[in-house]
């Protein structure tokens, strides 16, 4: 009896594990963590270099957790350590504010329903845990994620990228070495300049005072995977990934540490040619090889009072050869690619007091990306039919950039203030542009083509070396306020600068939010916001303005020229592009209002309306374009295209969003999003031309993403000791395709024109269904039950349904492919992970 009681006891030890962050995500080193039962401490430790702290053999049910560390608030949790499984605790203190103290959820990983304004349940949070148990695609986490972005939010140069609390190219290390990847948290915050769903925030992982690493190995081979649908003889791929991150102390010191992280990724792919020449049909499959290297390595100090620097470098090198090749795209018209950058980033946080702390966060780095046309022959495209020729699209971008960001935060009372400074960009740019040298003729049609009658010629000659220094600069006040327990309100507002565009309007930007608890449970929140989010233009607008100023690069437009070449460019007079006098930095508004639910202890669900007005966007029209109906000359006849950068464009957009987080059962978690939206505008960007320059709101239709439907889901579970399963499940309706002639017929030099009486984004494009499963087992290798070394061996599937996923339809109508598609996204592929933790 004795033995059997023994026995019980041991089967009900369990372990309590979590860790310790600031507001910001940064681990917090040195917190005194108490585990206490009926008021006494039964065991006492202080979190390591990376914020983590452990009990061991504990065997009641009930516990509180107690966390205490200079200059934050005393922290309490309740932990049920009975559970058979248990995700690691996540505790993040705030700003200390006597005689306060906050009480938070035990599992981090289950979402609770809070009155934080800073919480809303819409988000869509990952952490090291799930990302590891996830089909992530060759360990790809940030295309993984975005999912659950709106592309329709996203600004002029695309998802805002935030890592560590600053706006960066890229996330600074490999994938292991990323502890948590968040999307759309705090939707209305002051510190960023674009709203939730356009940004993805990534915090890495810090040092820690023992040896800790992890190592990854993928392997995929094309005779394990379904045929590319367009492809007649099914392409012989192979893709070797490296990838791995090692951590721990720098001597005998527990206060110095580093961080190394690389990746070598080998991925001989093939594009698919599906094209229609003269002579018929073109299928090819064409070697389109990437090699990338990623190295990045990272130094950590803790300062004895609390404070901690830490400074990091990283290198990255990527080729890609023939590159763009695919579609309607031909071997002869691809590029072959490279990409090379060096890149430092320093971080220093320092408290003051109990009421005061100081984060400055900055880097600096440099990289060089040259293009080189794989052959010297003029372009050819006929629309919808084939790309041929030479690339013409030899380029060389090189950039020495600085961002960062210090603010200041305080905690005082009811409030908890931060302001500080922005600097999402300021680089020195240089744009060496020898495009279309030899010229890019345009056919209408392959009748066209086969009697030589080409519509458009363009010719660039000229200086096409240009530098720039881009400045974009900001600043910000926030302030959170704790207004009553069951209800806080945020208050913030952004001030945006940028150089180039100038405008007469103070570009200030406010933002507010709320979160009220109706009832004393608190398990249901009503939830809303606001704001004013600016735009940017980017650095290639900036560049066309200095290249085609009517001197440096010249650029011709001849109509109806001769063709084969040469063809004569005498008294062709020159295109260039301009500022419109009145052009302002866009902005969009986004409103929300919906309504959270604890739906049990580790899951919420979340209904959020939310409508956007983006207002004064940019696009391009032809200030010197034919007028109409005759289509005869241009008002100024020593003038080509007068391409005029102006700030005009209109988007209306409405969405309800419903939101599942946490575990649907004892065997699954995850989350699980529906969208339901729509949205129109009247420009598709700073590089848009309308049908009509003289009528440009005629272009008012569908959103060139507008997706009516769209359903994710991401969960993962452990059904049995014996494997864990993940799975990724992604259902959108298509989005719209343009309907256009490929004709010139307004001799505008743009070969957008539609036929009459047709609308912008007329045709529906295809939809997107797929399912992605991850299949795993954990090896232990060490009886320590504490940081064991682990290997675990995955097999992954990609598109298990082998769903045929269309790219996109052709759209000109003259294509022998109209109302088809030439590409596809790739068929079901097979992925063997093997992981090595320790």
């Amino acid at each position: 009896m004795v033995g059997d009681s023994q026995s019980q006891t041991a089967a009900r030890a369990r372990s309590i594990n979590g860790v310790v962050l600031d507001p910001s995500g940064a681990a917090i080193v040195g917190a005194q963590v108490a585990l206490t039962r009926g008021g006494g401490a039964i065991a006492e430790t202080t979190t390591d270099n990376s914020g983590s702290f452990r009990f061991d053999h504990v065997t009641e049910v009930d516990y509180l957790v107690d966390v205490h560390h200079e200059g934050f608030r005393e922290t309490k949790i309740t932990v049920n350590a009975g559970e058979k499984s248990r995700s690691p605790v996540r505790i993040v203190m705030q700003i200390s504010v006597a005689t306060q103290e906050v009480t938070v959820q035990a599992d981090a990983s289950a979402p609770l329903v809070t009155t934080d304004t800073a919480q809303n349940q819409s988000a869509s949070t990952i952490n090291r845990a799930a990302l590891d148990r996830l089909p992530v695609f060759d360990q790809d986490y940030i295309t993984t994620m975005s999912r659950f972005l709106n592309d329709n939010a996203t600004g002029t140069n695309g998802v805002t990228l935030v890592v560590n609390g600053v706006e960066a190219n890229g996330p600074g290390v490999t994938a292991s070495a990323v502890q948590e990847v968040k999307i759309n948290q705090n939707p209305y915050s002051a510190r960023f300049s674009r709203p939730g769903r356009a940004r993805l925030e990534i915090t890495t992982k810090g040092g820690t005072p023992n040896y800790h690493g992890s190592l990854n190995f993928l392997f995929r081979d094309s005779v394990f995977d379904a045929r590319n649908a367009f492809a007649e003889i099914k392409p012989s791929e192979t893709r070797q990934y490296y990838e791995g991150a090692l951590t721990g102390p720098i001597g005998s010191s527990k206060r110095t540490s580093f961080l190394l992280s690389l990746d070598e990724d080998r991925n001989n792919q093939q594009a698919i040619v599906e094209a229609e020449g003269p002579n018929g049909l073109i299928n090819q499959n064409v070697p389109n090889p990437t090699h990338h290297f990623f190295g990045a390595g990272r130094v950590f100090h803790d300062l004895a009072n609390g404070d901690q620097f830490w400074v990091g470098y990283s290198y990255e090198d990527r080729t890609v050869k023939n590159q763009s090749v695919g579609g309607t795209v031909l071997p002869s018209a691809g590029t072959n690619t490279q990409f090379q950058e060096h890149e430092i980033n320093v971080s220093y946080r320092h408290v003051f007091s109990r009421q005061w702390m100081n984060q400055l966060r900055f880097l600096v780095g440099h990289y060089d990306s040259p293009i080189a046309s794989l052959n010297s022959d003029p372009r050819v495209v006929v629309q919808g039919a084939f790309t041929g020729g030479g690339a013409q699209a030899d380029f060389r971008k090189t950039e020495y950039h600085f961002d960062g960001t210090d603010f200041l935060t305080c905690a005082r009372g009811k409030h908890e203030l931060s302001f500080g400074i922005d600097v999402p960009d300021i680089s020195r740019r240089g744009f060496d542009d020898f495009t279309l040298r030899a010229g890019s003729y345009t056919f209408g049609s392959l009748h066209d083509y086969a009697a030589n009658l080409a519509s458009t010629l363009v010719v660039q000659q000229g200086q096409g070396h240009v530098v720039f220094l881009e400045k974009v600069l900001s600043g910000f006040i926030e302030d959170n306020i704790r207004l009553k327990p069951n209800f806080s309100l945020y208050l913030g507002i952004r001030y945006y600068w940028q150089n180039y565009f100038h405008d007469d309007t103070n570009n200030i930007a406010p933002r507010f939010g709320f979160a009220y608890a109706p009832s004393k449970d608190r398990e249901t929140v009503v939830r809303g916001g606001a704001g004013v989010f600016y735009d940017r233009s980017g650095p290639s607008p900036i560049a066309d303005l200095l290249h085609f100023n009517g001197i440096n690069l010249l650029r011709f437009i001849v109509e109806n020229p001769a063709y084969p070449p040469p063809t004569s460019l005498l008294g062709v007079p020159t295109s260039v592009v301009v500022l419109d006098p009145h052009a302002r930095i866009p902005y969009t508004v986004q409103y929300s209002i919906g309504i959270e639910r604890q739906v049990t202890a580790k899951s919420t669900f979340s209904a959020t309306y939310i409508g956007s007005r983006g207002i004064d966007l940019f696009r391009s029209i032809d200030a010197n374009a034919p007028r109409p109906p005759e289509y005869l000359a241009r008002p100024k006849p020593n003038l080509g295209q007068e391409r005029e950068i102006e700030s005009e464009g209109y988007q209306k957009g409405t969405a309800l969003e419903l939101t599942f987080r946490g575990k649907l059962s004892k065997f699954f978690s995850g989350q699980v999003q529906y969208t339901l939206s729509k949205t129109y505008n009247n420009t598709g960007g700073i590089t848009y031309f309308p049908a009509n320059s003289y009528d440009p709101n005629s272009d008012w239709a569908r959103s060139d993403n507008d997706r009516a439907h769209k359903f994710d889901l991401l969960g993962s579970a452990q059904p049995t000791r014996f494997f864990t399963f993940g799975a990724a499940l992604s259902l959108y309706s298509g989005k719209p395709v343009n309907v256009t002639t490929g004709t010139d017929s307004n001799e505008d030099g743009v070969i957008n024109d539609r036929p009459a009486g047709v609308q912008r984004n007329l045709l529906h494009g295809p939809g997107f269904i797929n399912l992605d499963l991850k299949v795993g087992h954990d090896f232990t290798l060490s009886k320590a039950r504490k940081e064991a070394r682990t290997l675990t061996v995955s097999l992954n599937s990609f598109n298990v349904l082998n769903h045929r996923n269309d790219v996109t339809y052709v759209g000109v109508i003259t294509s022998p492919f109209f109302g088809q598609a030439v590409q596809a996204q790739p068929p079901r592929r097979m992925q063997l992970e093997i992981q090595f933790k320790f």
